[in-house]
Formats: C-alpha cells, structure tokens, sequence
C-alpha cells in the first residue's frame, strides 16, 4: 500500500485524532494485535498522559497473543512523545491487568452459540469498572471497519456497555492499520490473525482449563516448528489442526510422522490436517 500523499490515510487520520482528542481520555481494551496496538500507538502520540491500557489476564488469550502484548509493552522508552508513533511510545502509557477468569462463568464455560456474547460482555464490565475508578471518559476497543461488516455478538455487547469502537467509527481497514505500523516500525503489523483458544473447542461442549492446555501446547509446538497461523481444533474424539494454505503449501515436509505422533502425545488423540 503506497503510504505518501494518500490522501484517503491522512484524512482517516485526522478524523480518528479529532475524535480521541475531543473524549479527553480513554481506556482501550489491548489485546496485543494489530487493532488495539495500533489505536493505542496513535493514542500515545495523541493522549500520551490521558491513555490507559487494560489486558485482560484470561486463558482464552493465544500465547503469539500474549507475547506480542508483552513485547510492544516492553518497549524501551525515553519519555518523551513522538512525532509520530514509535514502538517506545507505548512503553510510557500506563498498563492494567485484570484478572478474568472466564472459565468460572457458566455462560461462557457451557461454550454455547452465545458464548463470545457473553465473554466480551462480562470482560468488558470490568473495563468500564475500572475506567470509572479513575475518572477515565471513554472505554474504546479495537474494533475496525472490516468487523462491521460481520455478525459479530461481541460488538452487540460493547455497544449495550457504552464501549466506542474509533477505528471502526473513522473508517478504517485492517490491511491500512498493517501499513501504517510497518511504515513506524512495529514488529506487530505482520501478526496473523487470531482468535481466542475458546474457539478452538467444538460449540456445544464444555470448555475447560485442561482442554485450553491441550491446545496452547499442540499450537506452541506448531510454532516452534515455524507455523505462524494455526489453530487446533478439538472435536469428537480427535484434533483437526487448520494452516492457511500458502504456509501449508511451504511447509508441508515439516509435518513429519515425528511431529504427528508428538502433537497426538500431547493432544491424547488422533491428529489429522
């Protein structure tokens, strides 16, 4: 995506500044990827000293997920404000955990059609709870333009909270946000897309923590072997694991009959792709 004199990027950039600049202040939901990274980069340079982060500290979160947030919150920083925004820059915004413990609430635990309804909904209270605390105007996920193009419960559940989704209300794409954190030099702008590990267990049948271990280390072992996107799916007696088809096709001969009866160790069934 060509970056100079596009005037679409600058207007959509001045649209997301005016808007965050006009709540005074803000606590984004930050997960890590590339959506709550980017708004909270363009936050750092915006609202340095009017900005909160909050992870949610749940076992639902992938570990690429939970690494890339470490990462980008790890940043050495220098204190002062950019420019534009930089990788330091989110190391001088202040960082709150919250404990979720997602799998102790039966609404999601069940892991029925309305599961991610309910997961954003109570993960999300304890946002706004923790925002109110300390006097912070507006809650803002990380939303974009291209999830309003799905259904997606969870988005019903942060607008019934008051929760603000800015990069979805000015506009802008995912493949935009890609660009822009490359151009700025954030490792994040290239992460796969992820969904969390609940997604991984068949709807309909209990999620619990043993069932999340199984598939965190079949999916980490995918990674050390260099699978950047995968997810593992458990079903009715095995793993079906899922790969996009341009690393498959580039990787095949790494899934040797050694790692299949490794990922079946660990995964207590059998494996198929």
């Amino acid at each position: 995506m060509q970056l100079r004199n596009n005037a679409e990027l600058a207007g959509k950039m001045r649209a997301l500044e005016e808007l965050l600049r006009s709540w005074g202040s803000v606590a984004i939901g930050f997960s890590g990827g590339v959506d709550s990274t980017f708004l909270a980069a363009v936050c750092a340079r915006v609202l340095p000293e009017a900005t909160l982060l909050v992870r949610l500290e749940t076992p639902f979160t992938t570990t690429p997920e939970r690494a890339a947030a470490e990462g980008a919150l790890g940043s050495a920083g220098n204190g002062t404000v950019p420019e534009r925004p930089e990788p330091a820059a989110l190391a001088s915004l202040p960082v709150l955990g919250i404990p979720y413990d997602a799998l102790g609430i039966p609404q999601i635990a069940r892991n029925s059609a309305d599961r991610c309804y309910w997961c954003k909904r109570f993960g999300f209270e304890r946002i706004v709870e923790a925002a109110r605390a300390r006097g912070i105007a507006v809650v803002a996920d990380g939303s974009n333009a291209d999830d309003a193009l799905e259904d997606r419960p969870g988005i019903r559940a942060l607008r019934e909270l008051g929760v603000r989704s800015p990069l979805m209300e000015t506009g802008w794409r995912k493949e935009e946000e890609r660009a822009l954190l490359r151009a700025w030099g954030f490792a994040q702008w290239d992460m796969p897309a992820e969904a969390c590990l609940a997604t991984r267990v068949r709807r309909g049948e209990p999620i619990t923590a043993e069932k999340l271990g199984i598939v965190r280390a079949c999916e980490d072992l995918l990674h050390q072997h260099g699978f950047r996107s995968v997810r593992a799916r458990l079903g009715a007696g095995e793993m079906r694991l899922e790969f996009k088809e341009d690393e498959l096709a580039c990787k095949r001969d790494q899934l040797t009959s050694e790692l299949r009866a490794e990922l079946e160790r660990l995964a207590g069934c059998p494996v198929a792709w």
